[in-house]
């Protein structure tokens, strides 16, 4: 388990009659960005506030490089966090604000709150006071104030919320370059799939309090290839080829040019060099996949609100 950074064990929360978390493994490799995955309700905040230390478990155990997070020192931790909404001083500034949290966490005096507040994208913003930044802005303070002190494991719950297509892809960019240059560890939760689906290497899915599956993003291409489509002006004879010397059956769609293989899908390969050494021209050559959301109702049952 030497590049394991965080795991937990049994890990369960109980509030009167009701388990927010039950028995819940995770596994969280160093160098990974973790995707969490669950509807409203499910657990992930919970999970977070467990490790953070802002709320004890009711059992199990949580460990960080093999010590468990209850015994160790608030110095030893080295976890970034904002989960649920960043805590900010309407009337400070960015810096004031980066200022403010240093001085909570005991940190010194840096000289790089300029580099971070340029890096989450706030350098526009000037002196000018939290109070008035929009919600995108706030949340992209917030992720300024988790990366305080270098941290080698960050956990985000919803960083996203609040922001523009274009805030979007600025805060992936910047958590993928953390995760290459600087070998941070990361946990992301996330109601927008899709863009999970875009850089997480590892997720983890929670439902009503349990895990029910952690899985490598290989390992999830692996298991939701939907079919193959072929598009080829040869369609009809493509698919009595691939009948004949395979037996996998392929559909011709309405316009006479598109097929569609819904088994065997491993065995693309083969297909793709059948057609070419047949000599028929192929246009388009597409094993397709089940998005991360479509996988998730899958596993889940259905229904809204991941």
């Amino acid at each position: 388990m030497a590049d394991m950074l965080l795991r937990t064990q049994g890990l369960g929360k109980r509030y009167g009659e009701k388990y927010a978390l039950r028995d819940v493994d995770i596994h969280v490799r160093r160098g990974d960005i973790y995707g969490l995955i669950g509807r409203n309700g499910a657990g992930k905040t919970t999970l977070m506030k467990i490790v953070n230390r802002q709320i004890h478990q009711s059992a199990g155990s949580a460990f960080l490089n093999e010590v468990p997070i209850s015994d160790a020192a608030s110095h030893d931790l080295h976890i970034g966090t904002l989960v649920e909404v960043p805590n900010l001083y309407p009337d400070g500034d960015a810096r004031e604000n980066l200022t403010y949290k240093r001085i909570a966490l005991g940190l010194p005096k840096g000289d790089d709150d300029s580099a971070l507040i340029d890096l989450v994208g706030l350098a526009d913003a000037g002196r000018k006071k939290v109070k008035q930044y929009s919600l995108g802005m706030k949340q992209r303070l917030g992720i300024a104030m988790a990366l305080l002190g270098d941290p080698e494991l960050l956990m985000l719950d919803e960083p996203i919320n609040g922001m523009d297509p274009q805030g979007i892809a600025d805060i992936r960019q910047m958590l993928v370059r953390l995760n290459r240059e600087k070998g941070t560890t990361i946990i992301i939760s996330s109601h927008i799939l899709d863009e999970l689906a875009k850089f997480a290497s590892v997720y983890g899915i929670i439902n009503e309090g349990h895990l029910i599956r952690e899985i490598t993003r290989g390992q999830l291409e692996e298991e939701n290839r939907a079919d193959i489509e072929i598009v080829t002006d040869e369609a009809e004879k493509a698919a009595a080829l691939i009948a004949e010397k395979t037996g996998i059956a392929a559909e011709v769609a309405p316009d006479g040019r598109t097929m569609h293989i819904a088994q065997h899908i491993d065995q693309h390969k083969v297909i793709s060099r059948l057609l070419f050494d047949a000599g028929i021209y192929v246009e388009g050559f597409h094993v397709r996949h089940r998005t991360l959301e479509e996988y998730f109702m899958q596993l889940t049952g259905g229904g809204h609100g991941a």
